[in-house]
């Protein structure tokens, strides 16, 4: 009987593959078991993968809500002028005798800035002020005569009249001299002059200029559609535009009665100290002010969760467990956000876990987050 090719390289191939297979057996004979075990192991009890079936239950942070406000951040540009500015000016006219300003130079209240030529009306004050203790005597001794019916009340009225009249000559002559000396109104920092001591001025002539820079008041608007975000004594960081790495505190302290009609706007000005004297007039500046806003809670972003009916929060009743709150979101910021509903401050909420929290849930303590028990997330939400 004649045997094919074919049918004798197959048993050829069979055999060396039985013999393989029966060398690796016994070479390893724990491979059978091993095997089993890892198939037995997948999904069993105690296999510890974290799906929360037989395994460790999820661990649930807890918090408390806070009192927080709906902020309204306003962003505008503003300029700057000096807390009190003035030009001074001439009253009168005369020629320059002392010059006591220069460009810089800090002044204070009543300080001398400039002298008039005032040798006219030291004459005449001078002049007047004889004149007025005789008028005076004049007067009383009239009045006493006429008292006692010893002199005539005419008399009596001319002397009073006389020394009445020199009276407001006195003060005007005194006027007169007190304008030819111009004074400091106030504290602060003189401008530049070109005035000199010989110089003739007439009356509304400049003299200087002053500026009490102890602060700057920055003057900015802000539209219509936010001005109910703004209040007297609200703070306020200023930056000068081309120095953004230094802020400066201030407050508002002025606020307009009224929206400008053709801008649309309303003016605001606040206050910034600068006592440093880093700071001056004109300058333009970045302010920035938020506003308290209306009232509202603060909670985590991660206890915010979602579902058909809207966003939820899970609380910790008095029981201590679970207990599912509406709210409405108000404002987000990084990682917390404002909301709106049944909660209020104080409530301890379930954070980071929150997601497999379920209503009855016993939840831990604030001080002692713990896992909660295995099969709780099989509950109804």
């Amino acid at each position: 009987m004649k045997i094919s090719r074919s049918l004798i390289i197959g048993l050829l191939i069979g055999a060396v593959a039985g013999g393989v297979v029966t060398s690796a057996i016994v070479l390893n004979p724990g491979a059978d078991n091993q095997t089993a075990s890892a198939g037995g192991g997948a999904g069993g009890p105690g296999s510890g993968d974290g799906s929360g079936r037989g395994g460790f239950a999820p661990t649930v942070a807890m918090v408390t809500a806070e009192a927080a406000a709906i902020a309204k951040t306003i962003d505008v540009l503003g300029e700057a002028r000096a807390l009190q500015s003035v030009a001074i000016t001439a009253e009168v006219t005369g020629l320059v005798k002392i010059v006591n300003v220069a460009p810089g130079k800090r002044m204070k209240e009543g300080d001398v800035l400039l002298q008039i030529e005032n040798e006219e009306q030291q004459i005449a004050l001078t002049r007047i002020r004889a004149q007025y203790p005789i008028a005076k005597d004049n007067a009383d001794r009239y009045r006493q005569l006429a008292d006692e019916n010893a002199g005539s009340a005419l008399e009596a009225e001319n002397a009073f009249n006389e020394l009445k009249t020199l009276e407001a000559e006195l003060r005007s002559a005194e006027f007169a001299l007190e304008q030819r000396t111009i004074k400091a109104p106030f504290d602060g920092i003189a401008g530049i002059t070109t005035i000199e001591p010989g110089d003739y001025l007439r009356a509304g002539d400049v003299v200087t200029t002053l500026d009490n820079t102890s602060s700057i008041v920055i003057e900015f608007s802000v539209p219509q559609e936010v001005a109910a975000f703004v209040a007297l004594d609200q703070p306020v960081t200023a930056r000068i535009t081309s120095d953004a790495a230094h802020s400066y505190e201030g407050v508002v302290t002025a606020i307009d009665s009224r929206i400008d009609s053709a801008s649309r706007t309303l003016r605001v000005e606040a206050t910034v100290d600068n006592s440093k004297g880093l700071l001056l007039p004109g300058a333009v500046f970045a302010v920035s002010t938020v506003s308290e806003g209306a009232p509202a809670v603060s909670a985590p972003g991660l206890a915010v969760q979602w579902d058909r009916a809207g966003a939820y929060v899970w609380k910790r009743d008095s029981e201590g467990k679970a207990v599912r709150a509406s709210v409405v979101i108000l404002q987000r910021t990084d990682d917390m956000v404002l909301v709106d509903g049944d909660l209020t401050p104080g409530d301890v909420l379930a954070a980071d876990g929150a997601d497999r929290v379920r209503a009855g849930v016993p939840l831990p303590a604030l001080d002692a987050p713990r896992s909660m028990s295995s099969g709780s997330g099989a509950s109804e939400q």
